[in-house]
């Protein structure tokens, strides 16, 4: 048997934005005779935003928060709480203050998730054009990767990774998505694992998971820039 493993935003939706009704109607007869799984720093709440309750009701089980929570059938497996470092809230505050973007900031830019917290300098109640003018600016300026780099130094016992397009991740060590490759392994020590994610790379919040399944055998990454990607590999798995 094959384990499927998908990140969420950027792999089975757009950036933020819900399932298509075209990927839909491809993936959901797919997802319904297979083994998988979701792999998401969002939490369960925002996992019912982006994706139709017939498609979250079809996977094994959703990993919410980097793994740090399991929903399965729509209960809430497990969950893995962490306490907050009052002087790196202070630091994010400060990066939002003193920030150079030129454009609006909106509110909800601390977000403290079960296990994370995500950081957005723009702040996640952006809307999406907004999110799209602080992409651009970002990839030229890059604030993102100045603050990550800031904390990695300063903040040694947790792991700070560029997350969507605008924010940060920011997670004690060993409370990441690679936890997920562990766990799997312990469910199914003998099947193949598939993991599935637009952000595979070194620096990018679905590198840790990526990672840790490389160290395992009978295990592959796939890189993937959008749902249709997605849909290419699985027909190419199918043939």
């Amino acid at each position: 048997m094959t384990i499927y493993v998908f990140d969420m935003d950027g792999t089975l939706t757009p950036a933020r934005l819900p399932m298509t009704e075209e990927f839909k109607s491809e993936f959901l007869p797919w997802l319904k005779s297979h083994t998988a799984f979701i792999a998401t720093g969002s939490d369960y709440s925002k996992v019912g935003e982006q994706l139709p309750q017939d498609v979250i009701d079809a996977f094994t089980g959703i990993y919410g928060s980097m793994g740090n929570t399991l929903h399965q059938n729509g209960k809430l497996v497990y969950k893995k709480e962490i306490e907050y470092d009052a002087d790196m809230l202070n630091d994010l505050e400060n990066f939002r203050k003193n920030t150079k973007y030129p454009n609006q900031l909106f509110g909800n830019y601390i977000e403290k998730r079960i296990g994370m917290i995500n950081f957005s300098v723009i702040g996640r109640d952006c809307p999406y054009l907004e999110r799209e003018k602080y992409t651009a600016w970002d990839k030229e300026n890059g604030e993102r990767k100045a603050i990550q780099q800031y904390m990695y130094n300063k903040y040694p016992d947790y792991d700070f990774e560029c997350g969507g397009n605008i924010s940060l991740d920011i997670i004690p060590k060993g409370c990441g998505k690679s936890q997920i490759a562990h766990h799997l392994r312990k469910l199914y020590p003998d099947d193949k694992i598939i993991f599935m994610g637009d952000r595979t790379y070194e620096g990018g919040n679905d590198y840790a998971l990526a990672h840790e399944l490389s160290l395992m055998e009978n295990t592959q990454v796939v890189q993937v820039e959008n749902p249709n990607d997605v849909l290419s590999f699985l027909k190419c798995e199918v043939r």
